[in-house]
């Protein structure tokens, strides 16, 4: 490592295709959602990149954990994207791409995966990397001891669920074949299994170090050792977190010679902090987005981005008044003026939701025309429903959590919803109990959003709405129909897009005819950007102002002119 890098901190999916990188083939979509009113900034990336200086980068709270396997938030998603890698990874236009492995293949059915590492990986700590650290941290995930929230990510190898309940010894599907080649054998086949391969899940932890300090490994800056681009050397709690660039990093050092990750919650002190330049990105307040537009120097500053990103309300589908009732769950969807509140509440950032599953994502289904915002259908529909003009409807409680804008987006729907004849109460709760009164099932209309996790229609479908999901693993509204069921699950076995396609596209217009959920839009990046910052790439994956997605590593600082 260089020894001057403290100096500068004080002065600052294709199943049975055999090669890679390889994108999945699949019928291109009709639509795609455009970047919003023409205004979009790409980010500068002119001239040869330079190395040196530190990426300050905002984070909006401290991340509950560093251990892969237990990541279940962009925060904590980002920064352990910087400091591990797995198998694969996604690149900016959504193909899934090398990290770790340098190739891959299946068999014809998708069952057997094998993976081919590459021979220059080495943990932060300069233990090589082999086939053996990726068995062992899948099984460390699938191990009831470690208590991994996200069990479901691996859950599709053979013998996996098996070795979870403690009945099996060892998981079958995983075996080292040899120092570099890893074989995964699913219990049967499953088409994004590179999405889950992509995920911090699935990233690589040293055996010798976590057996030796067990949980500690992940909270301790001294003990952790990843694979990543960049090293944790300082972690002061709710304050910063401090990385140090990777110079053995074995796809080429970062241009910068550190990252610094700062804690500011509010989304006001962030703007402030960037106006001073203590901030490389961030995010605002919406309602100053048209106020940033006018502005000769800021406006220039703006990078948007369309995102796989949803923001919507849930009906708790087993829960009354909503349950056995979809005329009164598409009386909702019909009252509410989506593009108000995109252009009033928003600053104009975002795009109605006419779907399900995003524009610019396999599946997505142009046909689909939304849910019209109608005052006449609504009231009509809640007649049906049993509620004419709102008579005998009881007061609905509308769950979200604090975090701007959803006051003010709840608050608008509480109005439009009172045009119908329906009194809403809101109710407003930090994210981790409104969380866990979702998963638990306590709510009867409540906020839901959604950030994919792999660029696939099965992590909306299936994940957000099968039976199976009920709860914390997805399905918050408990929303259930067996031929929604059946679609979605064959859907995901087999390896024919073109089916894959058509069955997504049957089991999306059942729930939509059923309204599980009132959409309200698509969610875009909208951030401001430091003129010193060049080759930043905003994702699909990201979400401002964390971007979990985004490859710091490639990005580099210039000095203003």
């Amino acid at each position: 490592m260089r020894n001057y890098f403290w100096l500068i901190i004080i002065l600052v999916l294709t199943v049975g295709l055999i090669a890679c990188p390889a994108k999945e083939q699949t019928p291109e979509p009709t639509d795609q959602l455009s970047a919003g009113n023409g205004d979009v900034q790409p980010v500068a990336d002119e001239g040869e990149p330079v190395y040196g200086g530190i990426y300050l980068y905002p984070l909006d709270t401290d991340p509950p954990t560093l251990d892969p396997a237990m990541v279940t938030d962009t925060v904590s998603s980002a920064v352990v994207g910087s400091i591990f890698d797995g198998l694969v990874k996604i690149s900016p236009d959504g193909e899934y791409v090398h990290a770790i492995a340098e190739r891959w293949g299946a068999n014809p059915d998708g069952t057997v995966w094998t993976f081919y590492l590459k021979d220059n990986v080495y943990f932060h700590h300069g233990k090589k990397v082999t086939a053996e650290d990726f068995a062992y941290s899948f099984r460390r995930v699938l191990n009831k001891d470690t208590a991994s929230p996200r069990t479901w990510v691996l859950d599709k190898i053979l013998g996996a669920k098996e070795y979870l309940a403690g009945t099996a010894s060892d998981v079958a599907g995983i075996k080292v074949i040899d120092e570099k080649t890893l074989e995964i054998t699913l219990a049967e086949p499953f088409a994004p299994f590179l999405g889950l391969m992509a995920m911090s899940t699935a990233f690589a932890v040293p055996k010798d170090i976590v057996d030796q300090y067990g949980r500690e490994f992940a909270s301790d800056p001294s003990k952790i050792s990843g694979t990543g681009p960049f090293i944790l050397r300082t972690w002061d709690r709710k304050n910063y977190l401090l990385l140090e660039s990777n110079e053995e990093y074995f796809d080429g050092r970062p241009y910068v010679d550190g990252l610094k990750y700062l804690i500011r919650t509010e989304q006001v002190t962030r703007l402030q902090e960037f106006r001073s330049g203590n901030l490389f990105h961030t995010d605002f307040p919406p309602e100053l987005y048209p106020d940033i537009k006018k502005d000769p120097v800021e406006s220039k500053l703006v990078v948007r981005r369309p995102l796989m990103d949803v923001y919507n309300l849930g009906f708790n589908c087993q829960k009354p008044p909503f349950k056995d009732n979809p005329k009164l769950r598409l009386a909702f969807n019909h009252a509410i003026d989506r593009e108000f509140l995109i252009n009033n509440v928003l600053g104009g950032v975002g795009t109605p939701s006419k779907s399900i599953v995003p524009p610019g994502i396999f599946g997505y289904d142009a046909g689909l025309e939304g849910y019209e915002y109608n005052i006449q259908t609504a009231k009509d529909l809640l007649a049906e429903a049993g509620y004419p003009n709102g008579e005998g409807l009881p007061e609905i409680t509308l769950w979200f959590d604090s975090r701007p804008p959803r006051p003010d987006i709840c608050q608008t729907v509480q109005i439009d919803l009172a045009k119908i004849g329906v009194n809403v109460k809101l109710r407003q709760l930090e994210w981790d109990p409104f969380l866990e009164a979702v998963d638990a099932g306590e709510p009867e209309f409540f906020q839901l959003t959604w950030l994919a996790d792999y660029p696939d229609p099965e992590n909306f479908l299936y994940v957000l709405l099968d039976s199976k999901q009920w709860g914390k693993l997805g399905n918050g509204t408990r929303y259930s129909n067996p031929q929604f069921d059946s679609l979605v699950e064959e859907a995901g076995r087999i390896t024919d897009q073109a089916k894959r396609w058509d069955l997504y596209g049957q089991a999306e217009r059942i729930a939509f005819d059923e309204a599980p959920w009132l959409p309200l839009y698509y969610n875009e990046c909208a951030i401001l950007v430091n003129e010193k910052v060049r080759g930043l790439e905003i994702t699909a994956l990201d979400r401002a102002p964390i971007l979990p997605s985004a490859e710091i590593e490639k990005v580099w600082l210039v000095e203003e002119e």
